[in-house]
């Protein structure tokens, strides 16, 4: 099974298939979605409060890098733009999620692992200790979902 369809089906029993978007939507946060959204919720902060009412989706997933929009049995994978990351954290970490129009993208082709370049950065083998890449883990917010089983945290 793939891992988004396994990421998806922890927060959406029902879902049965996950599809990359093909287009870029655009999503307006209003005060009343901040208002109603739970922080540190993958479901319920105020993205995923906007993109529910907008799309008239069944559920929504909003991570730090992927966002899902669930239809039924659907979903649709999104990639999450810097913009909209840092909102996240944001409002994790309390001091809210700026209203305004905002933009999940269709993911890329190849994926992006923090920049780095898959087999290459953290758990590189070789080489010099100039070339290896830091990656600077960000907390006090939402867990990533791939981690959630290693951590026994669920939402």
């Amino acid at each position: 099974m793939p891992t988004s369809l396994r990421i998806v089906q922890k927060f959406f029993p029902e879902v049965t298939s996950v599809t990359d978007a093909k287009r870029r939507v655009s999503v307006e946060v209003t005060k009343r979605d901040t208002n109603s959204a739970t922080v540190k919720n993958h479901k319920a902060c105020a993205m995923a409060v906007a993109c529910q009412r907008k799309f008239k989706a069944t559920g929504v997933i909003i991570s730090r890098s992927t966002a899902y929009l669930v239809t039924g049995d659907k979903a649709v994978r999104y990639h999450v733009p810097n913009s909209v990351s840092r909102e996240v954290i944001s409002f994790d970490r309390g001091a809210g999620f700026e209203e305004g129009e905002y933009q999940l993208s269709k993911p890329p082709k190849t994926p992006v692992y923090h920049g780095v370049k898959p087999g290459k950065g953290k758990g590189h083998q070789g080489g010099s200790d100039e070339n290896r890449v830091f990656q600077h883990e960000t907390t006090n917010v939402r867990t990533v979902p791939e981690k959630q089983k290693e951590s026994g945290l669920t939402s």
